[in-house]
């Protein structure tokens, strides 16, 4: 069936506001699943789609729970502590307040100094008359008492009388004990005196942070012993540290590595030593996120190696900091309970490799999917264009639908438009700097200089078959030859016509594939190879086992090949090797066929087309060439404009067909029984010769 009109384009449409997730109602009925289940989860699709962009759209402007995370050193270890909000802050203020108050000012203040003096005066007294009465003994026996660095001695003439010696033996004793005395009753005096000051506080704060109380009377006795030992407080090792407050509670982290997911204790060397304090801890994104949403790229948390470790985290509900060295002197961290839900963002490629762990279903039970492609509607087309303005292009009707219509060629289906909505934000932004408000021709001029940078070997492989490096006739006839279409994969997928051969002789090996015998062909080209043999099979069964060899070859096919496309074409190539009957060139094919003779549709068909058609303006269009393609493709031709006015100028032609019979009489130019019929005598000719019936020559 000649194609006369393949007219597909997007009429003028003016844009409308878009909703965040049109196009993709399945995706946002899942994530509302989600958040309203409170479960992890997980969005998948191809790049572009903005899955990322429209859940934090998505999660913009809702209201979180902020709950305070703070760490509360406890002596070797440290504990967190989830609070409402404000009352982190709140407790963190009362403990400074507390340290304000533990001063050294403190203790000058009157009344513990005149109780001071008082206990002192008393000891200074008894220890002066304990050293008075040795002194006045020493005396009698012509001895004198003196007070030297090390200690008290007795000096005088001849030798200290035993009774003497041991005398001052006692009374050094004594002396010591009543300083010792005084020293204890003064701290007994500075821990009675701070705990006065600090005990009612302490009360306050443990009355208001009942969940902080250990740590309020470890830090309470800490205070008391540093004022009974005069010692200075070390605030590090003392005050707790707020770690979470306030925020959106909605964190995007790119580069989830395991310091930055779980948090870190930093350290530093002091004294040539490697020491770390509740100050040095820095917060890891899933505590940054306690009460909301954390969103995470899938492969970078796999390439970084933090899965395991997420794994784990929300099995248990934990998160546990990273530790530094295990030189590092400092306290140990208990693990943060996990308040937040994660969400894992990737392509399917990646979540398929998740997807294989059962743990990692059990733990993400959300699937939110993004469809790759939406139907083309007016509706669709407008919001595409409200998205886009919201992205700050300016848009005229026009250029929307030329940017509508780039969506269907990317989607190669004239009744869907691709959903990657961001690569389409991408080509309009650089249509606008040709034309701003963007219409038909900013977007032409992109989509020409986007061409233009992928267009080298195209070009490269214009030039070969218009010079006849590349043998590629477009014109005339050839037995057991025929055109082709592969495409070329890559950025900018590209159509090209290649040179099919087939020979064809008496044997027993049937179709067989050089390409596939090189190891250049995989398991579906073979396929395809297998199910033309099938079809011969089928076809001509009455002539029983077929007594033939036929050996078919892409020309100058130099990389693998896969796929079933190109499978009529090389059925048609072996029925006029057999036959001996000519094809015409002037037409290329693209199909796949199954064993009962239908044609089957096949991928990219108008890239496929377009390729064709260059390559015959290469060689000079002659007014009968075209392409012969399936019917089930037609709604896949999304052709270039100039293919689409060749086409209805009659420059170019284009043949849908739903069997091979339809081909066979296009591409041999005669009915199709007439063709079988020569097939058949052929093969019949094989097969006595096979048997040594005929004659050969």
């Amino acid at each position: 069936m000649r194609v006369a009109s393949v007219r597909w384009f997007t009429p003028p449409t003016r844009p409308r506001p878009a909703p965040l997730f049109f196009g993709q109602e399945r995706a946002l009925r899942a994530l509302e699943a989600a958040f309203l289940h409170r479960g992890h989860g997980y969005l998948v699709g191809p790049s572009g789609l903005g899955k990322r962009a429209r859940l934090l759209a998505f999660l913009e402007g809702r209201a979180f729970p902020k709950e305070e995370l703070v760490y509360l050193p406890l002596g070797e270890e440290a504990f967190p502590l989830l609070l409402p909000e404000g009352e982190g802050r709140a407790l963190v203020e009362g403990v400074e307040a507390l340290f304000a108050e533990f001063t050294p000012g403190l203790f000058r203040e009157k009344g513990f100094l005149y109780a001071k003096n008082l206990v002192e005066s008393r000891h200074e007294r008894e220890a002066e008359a304990l050293l008075q009465t040795l002194a006045q003994e020493a005396k009698a026996h012509g001895f004198a008492l003196a007070e030297e660095e090390g200690g008290f001695t007795l000096t005088g003439q001849g030798p200290l009388p035993p009774e003497l010696s041991a005398k001052l033996e006692e009374t050094v004793l004594a002396y010591v004990e009543v300083r010792q005395r005084a020293q204890a009753e003064v701290a007994a005096l500075r821990r009675s005196f701070a705990e006065r000051l600090l005990q009612p506080r302490v009360e306050g704060l443990k009355a208001r942070f009942p969940e902080a109380a250990r740590y309020l009377d470890w830090l309470l006795e800490s205070l008391l012993r540093a004022a009974a030992l005069e010692e200075e407080v070390e605030g590090e090792a003392l005050l707790p540290r707020l770690l979470v407050e306030g925020g959106t509670r909605v964190v995007y982290e790119p580069n989830p590595t395991p310091e930055r997911l779980f948090g870190h204790l930093e350290y530093e060397v002091r004294e040539g030593v490697l020491t770390t304090h509740l100050g040095l801890l820095r917060p890891g994104a899933l505590m940054r996120a306690a009460g909301g949403v954390l969103v995470l790229e899938a492969h970078r948390v796999l390439e970084l190696g933090s899965y395991p470790l997420l794994k784990r985290s929300l099995a248990t509900g934990e998160i546990e900091p990273l530790a530094p060295r295990p030189e590092v002197r400092g306290p140990r961290l208990q693990p943060a309970p996990l308040k937040a839900q994660v969400f894992l963002v990737g392509p399917p490629e990646v979540i398929a490799l998740l997807e294989e762990d059962e743990e990692f279903l059990e733990l993400f039970p959300f699937r939110v999917e993004f469809n790759p492609e939406m139907p083309y509607t007016e509706a669709h087309v407008a919001h595409l264009g409200g998205f886009l303005e919201a992205q700050g292009v300016r848009l005229l009707p026009e250029g929307l639908a030329a940017l509508a219509d780039e969506a269907r060629r990317m989607a190669g289906h004239q009744e869907r438009l691709d959903a990657r909505i961001y690569r389409l934000l991408d080509l309009a932004r650089e249509a606008a700097r040709y034309q701003d408000p963007v219409g038909r021709e900013g977007v032409e001029r992109a989509l020409k200089a986007r061409e233009d940078r992928f267009a080298l070997e195209q070009e490269l492989f214009l030039k070969d078959v218009e010079e006849g490096v590349v043998a590629l006739e477009v014109t005339g006839e050839r037995v057991g030859e025929v055109n082709g279409l592969v495409v070329l994969e890559g950025p900018l997928p590209t159509g090209r016509p290649v040179r099919i051969t087939a020979q064809a002789g008496p044997g027993r090996e049937g179709i067989l594939s050089i390409d596939r015998e090189v190891g250049l062909g995989g398991q579906v080209f073979h396929k395809a190879v297998l199910t033309l043999a099938g079809y011969l099979r089928g076809t001509y069964a009455q002539l029983g086992a077929l007594s033939a060899t036929v050996s078919l070859v892409f020309e100058q096919s130099y990389g693998s090949l896969e796929g079933d496309s190109a499978g009529l074409a090389e059925l048609l190539a072996v029925l006029s090797a057999i036959s001996g009957l000519p094809l015409r060139q002037d037409l290329a094919v693209t199909g796949a066929v199954d064993q009962t003779g239908r044609v089957l549709a096949v991928g990219r068909v108008a890239e496929k087309v377009e390729g064709f058609f260059r390559v015959c303006q290469t060689l000079g269009l002659t007014g009968t060439q075209g392409v012969v393609l399936p019917k089930a493709n037609l709604p896949h031709l999304t052709l270039r404009r100039e293919v689409v006015e060749a086409v209805e100028e009659g420059v170019f032609h284009l043949f849908a067909v739903e069997e091979v019979d339809e081909a066979v009489e296009l591409l041999f130019g005669r009915r199709a029984y007439w063709v079988h019929e020569k097939v058949r005598e052929a093969l019949e000719h094989f097969q006595k010769l096979e048997n040594g019936d005929g004659e050969k020559g």
